[in-house]
């Protein structure tokens, strides 16, 4: 067996789709425009690696599968430590506070990301649905009012809601939530989109990204400073400067696909097997395994998601930790300058005064 395999540490993040089916119709996504069925089942959950640290469920929309709590009660049997978080957008309040009711007694620690992209009309404009921001509010209020501590709000951000980034922030500030800024990506593997709509975003993100991370860094709570770490390079990708770096995708993290093929990625992944007719151990140390992560080695994409920041954070904390206390400082002066977006003529830039685009 090749020396690398026996070498190779069990994977530690996972996404997974657990359906295609998708009741939204989002500008950055083209999943409901699927028609591939879903093969997955609550009992393929068994054959998951059981050190995984983080399991997102994800879609389409997981709401729309009658057994997702099945699918918890699988996932926290087969992996014990992992904490579960359940991505949704929203569009079905009363059925999803009814299901995540039965879902909390299965796993206390549950966690539920809401989607929300915009404020009112430019939400729903987002989704391609009227109604849709008056949804999110109705969970929201629901889930909030029965004492659930496990919500957080989730912007994808992209050139048509750009503009919505600060009233968004505000948002989840009044209501005292947690709020994950990521960038819009291809994601070909997961949402079927083979260009971004990020073009053209240009100077007009540094001013809204600025203000976010500063306020972040001055906050006294750890996870915004975290959160600004991750904001921070959100901008730096969106910006294109992003951070090259040794993506570890097919290593420390995969992407489970509604069919069950595993994924080293939900971008631009490459097949390593099918979990319905594999077992695990013959998927990651199969052939097709070894063959996605040599792809990865060379993928020039360097994106910036929770899954690939996960295993930085883990495995250059120090790093992190720097910036953070030097920005903080700066943050706390005043000082704190981002850098121009890429392709901003020199003559169009303000004069940088902390050295925000140094690498970590």
């Amino acid at each position: 067996m090749d020396d690398r395999l026996n070498s190779m540490r069990p994977p530690a993040d996972a996404i997974i789709a657990v359906t295609y089916r998708c009741n939204a119709h989002c500008l950055m996504c083209n999943v409901w425009k699927s028609r591939e069925t879903d093969a997955l089942r609550p009992e393929h959950m068994r054959k998951l690696p059981p050190r995984l640290k983080t399991i997102n469920l994800s879609g389409g929309e997981p709401f729309l599968r009658k057994d997702l709590p099945a699918f918890v009660a699988e996932a926290r049997r087969q992996c014990p430590n992992a904490r579960i978080t359940i991505s949704t957008n929203a569009y079905l309040p009363r059925r999803i506070a009814g299901m995540m009711d039965e879902i909390r007694r299965i796993d206390p620690a549950i966690r539920l990301a809401v989607s929300l992209d915009g404020i009112g009309a430019a939400h729903d404009r987002v989704r391609g649905d009227e109604g849709a921001f008056a949804s999110v509010m109705e969970l929201i209020d629901e889930l909030t009012a029965g004492g659930f501590r496990g919500l957080r709000l989730s912007m994808t951000l992209f050139k048509d809601n750009l503009d919505q980034l600060l009233d968004v922030a505000g948002l989840a500030r009044r209501r005292g939530l947690e709020l994950g800024i990521v960038a819009a990506h291809s994601a070909e593997t997961h949402l079927g989109l083979e260009q971004a709509p990020t073009d053209g975003m240009g100077a007009d993100l540094k001013e809204p990204f600025q203000r976010i991370i500063t306020e972040w860094l001055r906050s006294w709570r750890p996870k915004q400073w975290l959160r600004a770490h991750f904001a921070y390079n959100t901008y730096r990708y969106l910006a294109g400067r992003r951070w090259r770096f040794r993506c570890r995708a097919g290593g420390d993290f995969f992407f489970l696909q509604a069919d069950g093929t595993v994924y080293s990625c939900s971008v631009r992944g490459r097949p390593m097997g099918n979990i319905l007719h594999q077992s695990w151990q013959e998927i990651w140390q199969g052939p097709r395994g070894q063959q996605a992560r040599d792809f990865v080695s060379q993928c020039p994409e360097s994106c910036w998601m929770i899954c690939t920041a996960r295993s930085i954070y883990r495995g250059q904390a120090w790093g992190v930790i720097a910036w953070i206390v030097t920005h903080k400082l700066s943050a706390h002066r005043g000082l704190l300058r981002l850098p121009d977006p890429a392709g901003i003529p020199a003559s169009h830039r303000k004069e940088e005064l902390c050295g925000a685009d140094s690498p970590h």
